[in-house]
């Protein structure tokens, strides 16, 4: 790789280099955009005594630097032979590549891409559009990307991957302070009245609620009624509070599970843990599916409803609850407050009569 790294690096620079400029004139000064920077660069990194004197460090900045830049200009230009490059041509590579460029111990500082792509003159792109057009929608909703500028707080590629996903005003469920979480899976909100729904708005990652307040029983079933099924019992005893309360329909984006989902919500969440000031919406997500999911009926509530869509291995496998459950369990490392608030919601919403 570190070959392939190189090869890439010459390409981009190649690009750049002005009339009666030589190819070490364009090095040297690139290189020396990036050693300005080198201190700075260095205080984004924990362990900055691995990392080498300064002249090493701008090197290993420009290399891996020129290289995720060219990557993402090859996958972008659409006259570029895909099929004979080695990382593109090559769909396990490409995707074991891209998994390791979101990891977060593996991120170059925003900054240093910036000075790269400036100086590299790449058009009529955007990084930004580099970006998102190479990683797209890793978490796989089925919602169209949004048109929107680099932000101004983005400090790599991960947080600009993260802030993407977070359109939503979570201020409101943030502010809320409760201690109670609903602990029911799809199942139980289902048989209590909930209609799942697959979120089709244009927001990346937002949960909404929505009740009718109609008056009619559930499923048509009298609180008087009996029956033999246990569900249908069930019905019963949940119809009465919904004659009075209405239907609520939760709506949530679909979430297509490939094997590269978990680690990428993994890496999502422990940048969330490292920076306080940003609100942990991706956590409260996957904690959120984590909670609905505890049986092979969950999963199928959630794929009938549009909700979820399984991509791991042969269907059997795929429908497994403990498949779904462990891969989104691993990724939760806490119960976070803005989903306590967002249960609050739903508890409020639909008015819930579990025995907790």
């Amino acid at each position: 790789m570190e070959d392939q790294k190189k090869s890439y690096t010459s390409c981009l620079l190649s690009r750049v280099i002005e009339p009666g400029q030589t190819t070490d004139a364009a090095i040297k000064e690139i290189t020396n955009k990036i050693l300005d920077k080198a201190a700075d660069a260095r205080a984004c990194y924990a362990a900055t005594r691995d990392l080498g004197v300064d002249v090493r460090f701008a090197e290993m900045l420009l290399v891996d630097g020129c290289f995720i830049l060219e990557l993402l200009y090859r996958r972008q230009k659409a006259d570029h032979p895909q099929n004979v490059d080695l990382i593109l041509g090559n769909n396990l590579v490409f995707l074991d590549v891209r998994h390791d460029l979101v990891l977060l111990e593996n991120q170059i500082p925003m900054f240093v891409l910036q000075t790269l792509f400036d100086f590299s003159l790449i058009k009529p792109y955007t990084l930004f559009d580099l970006i998102i057009s190479f990683f797209g929608n890793m978490l796989n909703f089925k919602l169209k990307i949004r048109k929107v500028d680099m932000p101004e707080t983005a400090a790599h590629i991960l947080g600009v991957l993260h802030d993407f996903y977070l359109p939503c005003d979570t201020t409101a469920l943030e502010r809320q302070n409760t201690n109670q979480i609903i602990k029911h899976s799809a199942v139980d909100l289902e048989r209590a009245g909930v209609d799942f729904k697959e979120g089709k708005g244009r927001d990346q990652i937002c949960v909404n609620f929505s009740t009718s307040c109609r008056f009619s029983f559930l499923g048509g079933t009298s609180p008087s009624g009996t029956s033999d099924d246990p569900t249908e019992s069930r019905r019963c005893r949940y119809s009465w509070f919904f004659q009075l309360c209405g239907r609520t329909s939760f709506q949530i984006p679909k979430l297509c599970i490939y094997d590269s989902t978990e680690p990428f919500l993994r890496n999502l969440i422990a940048f969330e843990q490292c920076s306080p000031s940003i609100p942990r919406i991706i956590t409260s997500y996957a904690f959120l599916m984590d909670t609905l999911i505890n049986s092979k009926e969950d999963v199928e509530v959630l794929e009938k409803a549009g909700v979820l869509e399984n991509h791991l291995g042969d269907s059997e496998d795929a429908t497994h609850p403990k498949v779904v459950h462990t891969r989104l369990n691993r990724a939760v490392l806490e119960k976070p407050d803005c989903v306590r608030a967002m249960f609050a919601r739903l508890r409020v919403s639909t008015c819930l009569k579990f025995n907790s």
